[in-house]
């Protein structure tokens, strides 16, 4: 998309034009942190071998909703690792990192089938 010069392209929404661009400039100012907070969860994973999103959550000090959003993006560089009894009372699923080589051979193909538009 023009509007962020990122790729692949980050999703905004709202019903108003003050809603859409601050949606827009959370987006753009989320994409540069990306890589370096993404860099830090797997170290985090890595160091405590497995945990849950709130674990991160606690350790890193970042909101849920980003925990989640960096866990989805890293595909195949992190793997289920067991279920829990969370914070709340409530079933959560633990997360590992996976090997590097893993990881990577994950990301190549997963890259390759990205559609473009």
């Amino acid at each position: 998309m023009p509007y962020t010069d990122t790729q692949p392209p980050l999703p905004w929404n709202g019903e108003t034009v003050t809603s859409r661009h601050t949606s827009h400039q959370a987006a753009v100012s989320a994409s540069k942190t990306r890589v370096y907070k993404s860099a830090l969860y797997l170290q985090w994973l890595r160091r405590v071998g497995r945990g849950s999103d709130h674990d991160a959550s606690d350790q890193l000090g970042w909101p849920l909703s980003s925990i989640n959003s960096i866990r989805n993006g890293l595909g195949k560089a992190i793997e289920p690792a067991g279920i829990t009894v969370g914070k709340y009372g409530k079933k959560v699923a633990l997360w590992r990192a996976v090997s590097t080589a893993h990881a990577a051979a994950g990301y190549k193909a997963r890259s390759t089938t990205r559609e473009t538009t």
